[in-house]
C-alpha cells in the first residue's frame, strides 16, 4: 500500500504540535486529567446536535457480554446480526439503514475505526473482535449524520466505544465456558466454547499502560442448510436413497433438505496494548491491536443414505466442500492532544489497518466423497488490503472570548485499498494450479468540516455545520481490464435548533444532508466460480441522503425519558442483492450491486431509563422503535416501488432489568425483539422459520452475578432461555448457557 504520504502527514502534524510543549507548560490551562479529555471535548458538539444513547460498564454487567457488539445490541433502533458467539460476520443495522448496508454505519473504539469500508454485506462487518468486551467503559450510539465531524457513512449512525483508562495497578483474569444444545432438521448436537481474557494495567506517574490478551474459541450451530428441488426426491427414491427432509424454501417453494454445513469452529486471539503519556498540557496516546483468527467448517452433515445405510454423495455436491479461513490483522493508532492559545484545543489522530494475511481454502468436494480430488479446490487470498486515516480537529468553547459560542474545525484524510486474488488449487495437496481473475482498486477521501454553535439564551441553542468532501476512485481492475479513475466532490450542510423551556425539557430539531460514496467492492469486485458470481459496477454514483430528527428529552429522577421522530430520504441507494440459482445439484450465489432511485424512511423511537424503577431497587433500560422504510422510486424496475426495504424490521424493542437481591448477588433479565422482514427487494421471501428467512424473534435472557469478595466474581447466564427457533437467513443460536469467573486484583 502507498502509505508513506499519510505517515509523513501524521508525523509532520505531531512534530509541529509537540514543538510547542515547553510553551504550553506555562499555560494557564489546567493539566489534563484523562487521556481522552480533548477528544471528548471536541465530540461534545456531535452529542449536542445528534440524538444518542449511552450505556455504561456497570449497566452492561446485567447482560451476557461475550463480544464487543453485545454492548450495543440492546440500544434503540439497533439490530446486530451476530449469529453465534465468535461470529466474524456481526453486521449492524441502525434506523433506516439495514444490517447489510454496512457502509452506512461507523464504529470507533477510542478513535480507532473498526468499520470495514472496503466490502459490504457480511464481508463488510465491523472488526468487533479488535476490542475485548472486558475493556469497554461506555458504549454510545449516535444516530444519523447530523454532525459535520462524520461523513455520509454515518447515515445510519455511529457506534463509539470507549475503553477504560488505567488509574492504578490492576491484574485481571476472566474465564468463560459456554454450551449450546441445537436440534434442527438433521442435526441434534451440543456445541461448546470458551473465552479467556487477561490484562495488566498501570499508571506510573504521567504514564499509563494497558495490555491485554483475549482468546475466544467457540463452535457454532450449522450456518447453512442445503436443499434440492422437491422433484429431485423421486430420482433419489428410485436409487434407494433416503434421509432427506421435506420442507420449504424462503419463498414457500417445496424443497428437500439434504444436509447442512455442520458446526463452524471459530478461534480468535487478540493481543493489544494501549499507551498514554502526559507532559505538561500535551498528551500522547497510542494503540496496537493484533488479531489472529481461524475459522473451520470441516464437519459437513450429509443427511442422505443409500440402500446400504452409507452416506450418499451422488455425483458430487460442491456444497459439502470443507472450508478453512485464516486471517491476521494489525491495527495501529497514534494521537496527540493539547491546548492552543486563545482557549483553543486540538486533537490529531492517525490510524493504520493492514490485513497481514487473509486466506480461505475450499476443497471442491467433501474429503469423504468418493469423487474427492476430481474437482479443483479454491483459494482466495487478499493482497494489499487495508486503510489509513488522519483526523485533525481544533475547537473552542469560547469563540472570540464569547462563552455562548463554540466552534469545531477539522481536516480528514483516508486511503482505502482492496485486492482479492482467487486461484484454483489441488484439492488434496493444496498446491497452486492456476490463477483465476483477480480484482480490486483504491479510494481516498479528503474532507474539511466546520461546526459552529451559539447558545442564544438559556432557552435557545443553534448549531450550523458544513462538511466538504473530495472523493477519488482509482486503479480499479478486473483481471487485465482497467477501470477509469474517477473524482467527485460535494458538500453536506447541517442544521440544529434546540428549545429548552426549563431544566427538565430539551426539544431539538436537527436536519442534515449526507453523501455516501461507493466503496471498493461495490465498484470493482468481480468474481465467477462454480458456487459464486459477483458483479460490481464501477459507474455507481454516491448515495445522497436528507435526514431529519425531532427529539424530546426529559430527565427524571435517576433516569431519562426520550422520544424521537425521524424522517429520511436517500437517492441512489446502493443495495447489494444476492440471489440463489441452481446449477445441477449445486447452489450458485449471484451477487449484484443495484442502485434504487429513492428510499424513504420514517420512524419513531422511545426510550425509558431509570435506576430506581418506581422507587424500588430495580433498574431498567427499555426502548422501542417503529420504522417504515420503503422504495419510493425505481425506474429500472417499477414493480418494486412501494416494497419494504429488506432487513429493516418495522418494530424493535429491548429491555434490561437488574435487581440487587442481596449485597453480593445481582439478578438480571433482558429481552430483544424484532419483527420479521424481507431479505429481497421484490419482497417475495415470505416463508417463516426456514433457511433464508428473516424472522421475527423474541429472545429472553437471564443472568446472575455473585460477588464472592472484592476480587472474585462468578456469573451464570442463559441466552434464548425459551429456545426460540428463528432465522436471520441463517439460524440464530438456540438456548445457550454461560458460566464466567472474574478475578481482579
Amino acid at each position: 500500500m502507498r502509505k508513506s504520504g499519510l505517515y509523513l502527514a501524521v508525523a509532520t502534524a505531531l512534530t509541529t504540535l509537540c514543538a510547542n510543549v515547553q510553551a504550553q507548560e506555562h499555560s494557564t490551562e489546567p493539566a489534563l486529567e484523562e487521556i481522552t479529555v480533548i477528544a471528548d471535548r471536541l465530540a461534545q458538539e456531535t452529542f449536542i446536535v445528534s440524538p444518542s444513547s449511552v450505556i455504561t460498564a456497570d449497566e452492561l454487567k446485567a447482560i451476557n457480554l461475550l463480544t464487543a457488539e453485545d454492548a450495543v445490541a440492546y440500544e434503540p433502533s439497533v439490530v446486530i446480526r451476530r449469529r453465534y458467539v465468535g461470529d466474524p460476520n456481526g453486521v449492524v443495522g441502525i434506523r433506516g439503514s439495514g444490517m447489510f448496508q454496512t457502509a452506512r454505519s461507523m464504529v470507533f473504539a477510542d478513535g480507532l475505526p473498526l468499520h470495514y469500508l472496503l466490502q459490504t454485506r457480511w464481508s463488510g462487518s465491523p472488526r468487533w473482535s479488535l476490542v475485548s468486551p472486558d475493556e469497554i467503559e461506555t458504549a454510545r450510539v449516535i444516530y444519523g449524520p447530523y454532525s459535520a465531524q462524520y461523513s455520509g457513512n454515518a447515515m445510519g449512525g455511529v457506534i463509539d466505544l470507549k475503553t477504560r483508562t488505567p488509574t492504578e495497578r490492576k491484574f485481571s483474569l476472566h474465564g468463560t465456558v459456554m454450551n449450546q444444545d441445537y436440534d434442527t432438521l438433521g442435526t441434534d448436537e451440543t456445541f461448546t466454547g470458551n473465552k479467556v481474557f487477561a490484562s495488566y494495567e498501570d499508571k506510573i506517574g504521567d504514564f499509563t499502560l494497558f495490555t491485554s490478551f483475549n482468546r475466544l474459541n467457540n463452535e457454532s450451530q450449522p450456518m447453512s442448510n442445503y436443499s434440492l428441488d422437491a422433484e429431485d426426491a423421486e430420482e433419489l427414491e428410485s436409487e434407494g436413497v433416503t434421509g432427506y427432509i421435506h420442507g420449504k424454501d424462503d419463498r414457500g417453494e417445496p424443497v428437500i433438505y439434504i444436509g447442512d454445513s455442520g458446526k463452524e469452529v471459530s478461534v480468535s486471539e487478540l493481543y493489544k496494548a494501549k499507551l498514554g503519556y502526559d507532559f505538561g498540557n500535551v498528551q500522547l496516546r497510542g494503540t496496537v491491536a493484533y488479531e489472529d483468527r481461524t475459522r473451520d467448517e470441516e464437519n459437513k452433515n450429509n443427511y442422505l443414505r443409500d440402500s446400504q445405510g452409507n452416506v450418499y454423495w451422488g455425483t458430487g455436491n460442491r456444497n459439502f466442500e470443507e472450508r478453512h479461513h485464516d486471517r491476521e490483522s494489525l491495527l495501529l493508532g497514534l494521537g496527540v492532544s493539547g491546548y492552543l492559545p486563545a482557549d483553543w484545543y486540538y486533537d490529531v489522530y492517525g490510524t493504520d489497518f493492514e490485513i497481514r494475511k487473509d486466506e480461505e481454502k475450499r476443497t471442491g468436494l467433501n474429503p469423504a466423497d468418493p469423487e474427492f480430488g476430481s474437482r479443483d479446490g479454491r483459494m482466495t487470498k487478499y493482497g494489499d488490503t487495508g486503510w489509513n486515516t488522519l483526523d485533525l480537529k481544533v475547537g473552542t468553547e469560547n469563540l472570540f472570548g464569547n462563552d455562548s459560542q463554540r466552534m469545531s474545525l477539522g481536516y480528514y484524510l483516508d486511503s482505502y485499498e482492496l485486492e482479492i486474488n482467487p486461484s484454483n488449487i489441488d484439492a488434496i495437496t493444496g498446491e497452486h494450479i492456476s490463477d483465476r481473475t483477480a480484482s480490486g482498486g483504491k479510494t481516498n477521501t479528503q474532507a474539511l468540516f466546520a461546526q459552529w454553535g451559539w447558545e442564544i439564551n438559556p432557552q435557545w441553542d443553534l448549531s450550523l455545520g458544513l462538511r466538504y468532501e473530495k472523493w477519488e476512485a482509482k486503479d480499479g481492475f478486473y483481471g487485465s481490464t482497467q477501470a477509469g479513475d474517477r473524482s467527485e466532490s460535494g458538500s453536506s450542510p447541517k442544521f440544529s435548533l434546540a428549545y429548552m423551556p426549563n431544566d427538565s425539557w430539551v426539544i431539538r430539531y436537527s436536519a442534515a444532508r449526507a453523501l455516501r460514496f461507493p466503496i471498493i467492492e461495490e465498484l470493482y469486485r468481480n468474481e465467477s466460480s462454480t458456487t459464486s458470481i459477483i458483479i460490481a459496477d464501477a459507474s455507481l454514483d454516491a448515495e445522497k441522503g436528507t435526514h431529519q430528527n425531532l427529539g424530546i428529552e426529559h430527565p427524571i429522577e435517576d433516569g431519562l425519558l426520550s422520544f424521537n421522530l425521524f424522517y429520511e430520504t436517500v437517492d441512489n441507494t446502493i443495495y447489494n442483492q444476492t440471489g440463489i440459482i441452481r446449477d445441477g445439484d449445486t447452489n450458485v450465489r449471484v451477487t449484484t450491486f443495484l442502485a434504487v432511485d429513492e428510499v424513504e424512511t420514517k420512524g419513531a423511537e422511545f426510550a425509558y431509563h431509570q435506576q430506581t424503577l418506581f422507587g424500588s431497587q430495580v433498574s431498567m433500560r427499555f426502548n422501542t422503535t417503529y420504522t417504515d422504510s420503503s422504495i419510493a422510486k425505481n425506474r429500472v424496475n417499477p414493480d418494486i416501488e412501494g416494497n419494504e426495504m429488506p432487513r429493516i424490521p418495522k418494530w424493535r424493542a429491548n429491555l434490561i432489568l437488574n435487581y440487587p437481591a442481596t449485597e453480593t448477588i445481582d439478578l438480571s433479565t433482558s429481552f430483544r425483539y424484532a419483527s420479521d422482514t424481507y431479505g429481497d427487494l421484490d419482497n417475495g421471501d415470505t416463508e417463516d422459520k426456514v433457511y433464508g428467512a428473516i424472522d421475527e424473534y423474541f429472545f429472553v435472557n437471564l443472568k446472575g452475578n455473585w460477588a464472592i469478595n472484592d476480587n472474585l466474581n462468578l456469573s451464570l447466564g442463559v441466552d434464548n432461555i425459551f429456545d426460540e427457533t428463528a432465522y436471520v437467513a441463517h439460524p440464530w443460536a438456540s438456548r445457550t448457557y454461560f458460566l464466567e469467573a472474574r478475578m481482579n486484583y
